[in-house]
């Protein structure tokens, strides 16, 4: 047991000696729809937040970020009136990146979402109508994240992500299973390095 804490505090010690850590900021556009949500179908709304990325190696890094996400999905109507569910999200992401070749880089990692409020909004002519259903879905949702991003320079970097939730968000026991899907595109901008 002492040799194995040794060898680690050993390894630890030689990866911190090169590691760098990057910070920076981060934002999208999100194409978010709900499973199995009756009549439910993609709309589009955006996502912000802020990034560490930690190397590992010169391929491998540790990515995890906090971002603030309006999700949700559009609804279909029977008429002319325009129904969609609104959701704000605190998400985060715990990413694990490997570069491929120069600059492109496979992103995969479990992401950890906490619903902060939902909305019902309905735009029927000059009628708007905005009830709150916050209490119609679970606080909680644990998903999985795929991505590619590609850096144009040291400090930006262009990425898409497909986020598959696997938690069940639905609050109602009416036997449907809801799960939040959606796909990212967005850039990212490195501020500094530690």
């Amino acid at each position: 047991m002492k040799k194995l804490i040794f060898g680690l505090a050993i390894f630890g010690g030689l990866n911190t000696a090169h590691a760098q850590i990057d910070l920076g900021v981060k934002g999208g556009i999100n194409f978010s729809t709900l499973s199995n949500y009756p009549t439910s179908k993609f709309k589009v709304d955006y996502s912000l937040g802020g990034y560490a990325n930690y190397a590992i190696t010169d391929q491998f890094s540790f990515q995890p970020e906090i971002l603030y996400s309006k999700q949700g999905a559009g609804l279909k109507t029977n008429s002319n009136a325009k129904s969609r569910l609104v959701t704000h999200n605190i998400n985060i992401p715990l990413m694990g990146r490997y570069e491929i070749m120069d600059g492109f880089n496979v992103e995969f990692g479990p992401q950890l979402g906490f619903l902060v409020s939902a909305q019902q909004k309905i735009k029927d002519g000059k009628t708007d109508i905005k009830t709150n259903v916050t209490d119609n879905f679970k606080t909680f949702d644990f998903g999985l994240n795929f991505g590619a991003g590609y850096k144009i320079s040291d400090e930006i970097e262009i990425n898409a992500r497909i986020t598959k939730g696997l938690t069940d968000i639905n609050h109602n026991p009416d036997g449907r299973k809801t799960t939040n899907t959606y796909f990212n595109i967005g850039i990212a901008y490195k501020l500094s390095e530690l």
